[in-house]
């Protein structure tokens, strides 16, 4: 399993925040408080908090506080804009793991991720193969296969699949979906997600007798194998 980043940020979730860390092969989840984050991590295995610290917030260290102290044994990664050394020193005292000063480099920002969740010692499996019967996900490569034939697939439809992947045999409802591969918390009057999954039944499906995109009813979708679906 990939791990699991959750990102607090009171606004949208910046693709100059999420996009590297989903190239190195992350889950990247966005709640927009400490309470969020507080319920959405008792109920899923959080691997690190990534908050984003505006300078113009009122109590910046009151967050890293409250989330250290809610969560003290998972490693706290804080961004900000503000590069005064009294800001960035009170971070760290406040609890934060390691701070890094927008804007940075990508590559740094992924691999401070990376030791972070090192020293804490969640191991790092992005690059391995998902298998699910005879369907192949190669995280690293972004390679899918099935039976040994290899699936064209655009970014946003590897993204899909590997998200239903990830939760093999888990119904997985539209919303969660939105929130997970389209990174918003709703979207109004939208078919995106029932479109994309025509486009990957064709993809993925077609041509075979077992079919494992199935449509969860009222809900949302899955991803079957063989022996758990009927």
């Amino acid at each position: 399993m990939s791990p699991l980043i959750l990102l607090v940020d009171e606004n949208e979730a910046s693709a100059v925040f999420v996009r590297p860390l989903e190239q190195a092969g992350y889950q990247v989840v966005h709640v927009r408080n400490t309470s969020d984050a507080s319920s959405y991590a008792a109920h899923n295995p959080v691997n690190l908090l990534l908050l984003n610290i505006e300078d113009e917030q009122a109590d910046t260290q009151g967050l890293i506080r409250t989330l250290q102290q809610n969560h003290p044994h998972i490693p706290l990664f804080a961004m900000t804009s503000s590069d005064e050394e009294g800001h960035v020193v009170s971070c760290f005292e406040q609890g934060a793991h390691d701070v890094i000063v927008l804007p940075f480099y990508p590559r740094v920002f992924q691999a401070r991720v990376a030791n972070l969740l090192r020293i804490f010692g969640v191991e790092r499996d992005v690059k391995r193969t998902i298998e699910a019967g005879d369907l192949h996900i190669d995280n690293a490569s972004r390679m899918v296969s099935r039976g040994g034939q290899k699936l064209e697939l655009t970014p946003k439809e590897f993204e899909l699949l590997l998200h239903l992947a990830i939760h093999l045999n888990q119904v997985c409802s539209r919303q969660q979906i939105l929130k997970d591969v389209w990174k918003h918390d709703y979207i109004v009057d939208t078919n995106v997600v029932d479109v994309y999954i025509r486009h990957l039944r064709v993809k993925v499906d077609k041509g075979y007798k077992f079919k494992m995109i199935r449509t969860e009813r009222g809900i949302g979708y899955s991803l079957r194998t063989p022996l758990e679906a009927e």
